[in-house]
């Protein structure tokens, strides 16, 4: 142990000599050295004495000594080399010679006095003790004087090695190398807090050992630890022994070997951001001593700290931007404002064909076709004094192959100055190409959906039409009205959406839909065929549906013409069947039935052989049998038996006021009216005067039947081509059912009661008229009458008839 001499104030530290230091007498005489040896040892100072030159070198080798008390007499050169040897083998020691007046300028001009003073001789022994007291005291303040040049050059060097660290972990290690020649440490690290003051995070670290519980980079919970401490106080903080710690961390560090910790604040701006923590594997290293270094550190630490945070952060962000601008999906160049290239992205190299090193320095217009140099230099001017819009400009790549391209100017600015254009490049070369081939496709589909013969429609949720084609916009009366008009509405001519609707059948199915249709638009039936199909959205979800409608009016009305043509050739097939039979079974009653009239006839003519009970029932007889004769008339009819007779030219006006005049006065007494009119020119036509008068009559008959009181009868004849004539029997009466209009024709068909009618009638009307080469049609609706149309062939002759 050093003990204070007394104490001296120098740069806020105390300075003071110490006793027990060591110093080594040599003197070749022992009577001086011993006594010399004995007054010094009385004043606590350790002596080592040496009576020649060699013993004097090995004692500085062992024994580390503070001051030298050396006779020199200067018998020789080897006094001179022992100072020298001296020096060389201890620098900091202070050599004291002893010597005599008469020696003293020798000595002063053999000897260097930065680190050799004298004693002269003869000499008491307060001033020696004073003078090895005055030699001591300036060794310690020459030492301490450079121990603070050491520590200041330490400080200096270690905030250099902040200042000039963009990133303080890179010089760390630096830093700790040089804070280890005043501070006795194995390991340092910073640590710092997150803004949430949650965790803290190992910033950067150095070590001496290899081992590791806490590395760098990691983060752990701030609760507990030893920079909680700090944060909350603002103060250093020793952990003399790491055993018997109250930090969680000290028990995490102990296994690393640590047993002694500092922890020193760095704080920016008034804030606590962190701390400069050491560690070392001996307990109580560390003291407030090592404060006065880390004051002069800390702040600039900090700052370190803080500036390689943004540091990092604006590093991340240029890497981004690199990144981004890199792997764009769209070409990026920057230029200058000539339009000389200073950098491009790697998208742009993909592009054009050309590598970053074959376009820098060159120019924009270089890769312009002759079209668009002129108008691109033109953009670059305006896009300098305002904001361009997007254009779409021709682009020449390496493989001279001509590119589409959008084009965005971008001017960059700094303080006013430009710094740079950014030209972003987007290639549509693809998309250019598929909009011309979408065109084409849409000329086709247009010209397909035109000529499709069909109307086309789509239809959203609501029953509007969202759109048409333009066939049914050019031929329905409401044009581009239609459009988001409801279909109901607006194509099918109803109130209300029908419940039987294709369209809603779609969207609640999503399934394809085909139906036929009937729209009844001003008293106009028109069918349709109509095609519903759904499209759906991304989801699968039916969003609207597509209709094709196509008219089958024409068709259906086609088809409904052979159903009645097949149904009128069954019916003739059965007539024909029917007349067959009729014609045998009136001939084989003819024959017995002429027997029977004859006898009965007989009969009454012997009036007087029998009671008149007796001719009044022959008379019933006569009566029955004649209603036989007709009604075998009436099946020879239906055979169409015609004997002999030939056909002759009829007039139908004449026929018609004849059947008429007989039957005129019945329907009068029913209040019934007969309307009549008839064409002024008819031709006549060859034909069976009485058949047709027959069918006339029938009509007229029906339509008694089938009218009540105040209804009308009207008769009407025309001419509408010169080969027919066209008679229709109208009447206002009940009307015939739906059902029943396809048997009315059939013989022994009737509606009337029982009683009042054979039901033969209209069938034999049927006949005569196919007879007569025409044709007979009926048209009936319940409550609203029935009208009977009759077309026959006309003659070629031409009659004046006055009607």
């Amino acid at each position: 142990m050093r003990y204070p001499l007394f104490p001296m104030k120098e740069s806020g530290r105390t300075v003071s000599m110490q006793a027990s230091h060591k110093i080594l007498i040599v003197d070749d005489d022992t009577m001086m050295c011993v006594s010399l040896k004995g007054l010094l040892e009385e004043n606590g100072y350790h002596v080592y004495a040496a009576s020649h030159h060699d013993e004097a070198v090995q004692v500085l080798m062992k024994q580390g000594v503070d001051l030298i008390l050396l006779d020199l007499r200067f018998h020789d050169i080897a006094e001179l080399s022992l100072v020298n040897r001296i020096k060389e083998v201890s620098p900091d020691t202070i050599i004291l010679v002893m010597v005599d007046q008469d020696k003293i300028k020798s000595a002063m001009s053999s000897l260097c006095l930065d680190t050799v003073d004298y004693v002269l001789k003869p000499f008491d022994p307060d001033y020696l003790k004073k003078a090895i007291e005055k030699a001591l005291y300036k060794q310690q303040l020459e030492a301490s004087l450079k121990r603070t040049l050491t520590e200041k050059e330490i400080i200096s060097n270690t905030n250099k090695i902040i200042a000039a660290s963009l990133d303080i972990r890179e010089g760390f290690s630096q830093v700790c190398s040089e804070l280890k020649k005043v501070i006795p440490f194995d390991r340092a690290c910073l640590i710092t807090s997150n803004e949430q003051g949650q965790w803290f995070q190992v910033f950067a670290l150095a070590k001496t050992y290899t081992f590791s519980e806490i590395n760098e980079g990691e983060s752990f919970p701030l609760a507990g630890s030893l920079l909680e401490e700090i944060i909350k106080t603002g103060e250093p903080v020793i952990v003399n022994n790491t055993q018997n710690g109250r930090f969680w961390t000290d028990r995490v560090l102990l296994k690393e070997r640590i047993h002694s910790r500092l922890g020193f604040p760095l704080t920016y701006k008034g804030k606590v951001l962190g701390a400069f923590t050491f560690g070392s594997e001996k307990p109580n290293s560390f003291h407030e001593q090592c404060y006065y270094y880390l004051w002069q550190i800390a702040p600039q630490l900090a700052i370190a700290m803080e500036n390689t945070k943004l540091f990092n952060r604006i590093k991340a962000s240029e890497e981004r931007y690199k990144m981004l601008f890199n792997h764009a999906a769209d070409s990026m160049m920057m230029i200058d404002l000539n339009g000389k290239i200073l950098t491009v992205n790697q998208r742009e190299e993909k592009i054009i064909g050309y590598t970053m090193e074959e376009l820098l320095g060159r120019y924009i217009y270089d890769f312009l076709p002759e079209s668009s140099k002129r108008f691109v230099s033109e953009l670059l001017v305006m896009a300098v004094q305002k904001n361009v819009q997007t254009t779409e400009i021709e682009v020449i790549s390496k493989n001279q192959q001509v590119l589409v391209m959008e084009l965005d100017v971008t001017v960059v600015k700094e303080g006013g100055n430009i710094l740079y254009l950014l030209i972003h490049f987007r290639d549509i070369t693809r998309r250019k190409n598929l909009e011309s081939e979408l065109i084409e496709e849409k000329k086709k589909l247009d010209n397909i959906v035109r000529e499709i013969g069909a109307d086309l429609l789509v239809i959203d949720r609501h029953n509007k039409i969202c759109w048409a084609n333009k066939r049914l916009i050019e031929h329905h009366p409401s044009g581009n009205q239609i459009l988001n008009q409801t279909c109901f509405e607006t194509y099918c001519y109803l109130p209300s959406v029908p419940a039987d609707c294709p369209s809603v059948r779609v969207f609640e199915t999503g399934r394809i839909s085909q139906t036929e249709r009937v729209i009844y638009h001003n008293h106009k039936k028109k069918y349709c065929n109509v095609m519903s199909s759904p499209i759906f959205d991304k989801e699968g979800k039916v969003v609207q549906v597509l209709e094709l409608i196509q008219d089958i009016t024409e068709r259906k009305q086609e088809e409904e013409k052979q159903q009645r043509l097949q149904q009128q050739l069954v019916h003739s097939d059965r007539l024909i069947s029917i007349g067959r039979l009729a014609a045998g079974v009136a001939h084989e009653i003819n024959t017995p039935l002429a027997i029977l009239s004859g006898m009965i006839q007989g009969f009454l003519e012997r009036n007087g052989s029998f009671a008149s009970e007796t001719l009044k029932e022959f008379k019933t007889m006569q009566k029955v049998t004649k209603r036989i004769e007709k009604t075998v008339d009436s099946l020879l009819e239906l055979s169409h038996f015609e004997g002999n007779e030939q056909p002759k030219p009829v007039n139908i006006n004449e026929l018609i006021k004849d059947t008429v005049s007989l039957i005129v006065e019945q329907f009068a007494a029913k209040n019934k009216n007969i309307r009549v009119k008839l064409s002024p020119r008819l031709p006549k036509i060859n034909g069976f005067a009485e058949q047709l008068q027959q069918v006339f009559m029938n009509l007229l008959i029906n339509a008694d039947d089938a009218t009540i009181n105040g209804d009308t009868i009207a008769i009407t004849t025309t001419q509408k081509d010169k080969r027919t004539v066209h008679i229709s029997f109208k009447d206002t009466g009940t009307g015939i059912a739906e059902d029943m209009m396809p048997k009315i024709f059939d013989p022994f068909f009737t509606t009337k009661e029982v009683g009042r009618g054979t039901g033969l009638g209209l069938s034999i009307s049927y006949g005569i008229v196919k007879r007569h080469r025409g044709t007979i049609q009926v048209k009936s609706k319940i409550g609203r009458g029935t009208t009977f149309h009759i077309s026959l062939p006309a003659d070629c002759g031409k009659v004046t008839v006055h009607g």
